[in-house]
């Protein structure tokens, strides 16, 4: 594994922070997006049994090793572009996204808008709706409570949430089209006990999205990356098997799995 320094090629000014595994491998490259207040480092188990195929693991801005944004611009839009930016510093012409949480979010995002540069999208516990689910707002509210207290993430970051829940706003971006705008293979994995991605949310995402897959693991919640990276893994790298050589007629598409 090595740890750089993305130098980001927007007009300001910030860096960018990623780990790299295997950066000689041949595969198609699997880049992974972190959730709120995470890090590249939250992926480390996970890429370990990853296989041989090249692994990147950004730090989002305000995040990890990578620049704070001076303006404390953490929206999607910023992500997104942040993103674009290391996907083009990088010379990745070609990828696979995996998001867990937040990340998710990106991925759905640059899944839909560049479906030439993606070739199959994993979403980790995440979910396209504008409302929040009871795990979203519990977590909400323990980002909100760390404004100052915070070394491993900008403050802004806990202010924002802050100011956005004491005033009632609990609304997120409202990513159905984008999810149902995706062209590529889709896989959605979920924690069996995630009140972050509940069942009939995580059902709707198959029923919206036909080319998605859902792969639910048990005995967790919401934290996957930390708690089954295992198992986490196993999907990640089943459906990059796939997205690579597709089994003839599906479409890279392998199953549909509806949580009862």
């Amino acid at each position: 594994m090595s740890t750089s320094s993305l130098p980001r090629t927007l007009g300001d000014g910030l860096s960018l922070a990623f780990r790299e595994w295997n950066a000689g491998a041949e595969s198609i490259p699997l880049v992974l997006l972190h959730g709120v207040t995470g890090s590249s480092a939250d992926w480390i188990a996970t890429a370990r049994n990853l296989g041989e195929r090249r692994i990147i693991a950004l730090d989002a801005r305000g995040h990890g090793q990578s620049d704070w944004d001076p303006g404390e611009g953490y929206g999607g839009d910023q992500h997104f572009a942040d993103l674009v930016s290391a996907l083009d510093t990088l010379e990745l012409e070609r990828c696979i996204l995996a998001g867990f949480s937040m990340g998710g979010g990106v991925a759905m995002i640059t899944a839909a808008a560049l479906p030439d540069r993606v070739a199959g999208v994993v979403v980790a516990d995440t979910y396209p709706d504008p409302r929040m689910t009871p795990g979203s707002r519990r977590i909400a509210g323990w980002i909100a409570a760390c404004q100052g207290s915070a070394g491993w993430f900008d403050p802004a970051i806990a202010r924002q949430f802050n100011t956005r829940l004491a005033a009632g706003e609990e609304d997120r971006l409202d990513l159905w089209p984008m999810w149902e705008s995706i062209s590529c293979p889709a896989l959605i994995v979920r924690g069996a006990h995630s009140d972050v991605l509940p069942g009939p949310v995580a059902n709707e995402m198959v029923t919206r999205q036909p080319r998605a897959m859902l792969e639910t693991i048990p005995g967790v919640a919401h934290g996957l990356p930390y708690l089954r990276p295992r198992e986490l893994a196993g999907s990640i790298a089943a459906f990059a098997t796939t997205v690579e050589a597709p089994p003839a007629g599906t479409g890279g598409r392998v199953r549909q799995e509806i949580v009862g």
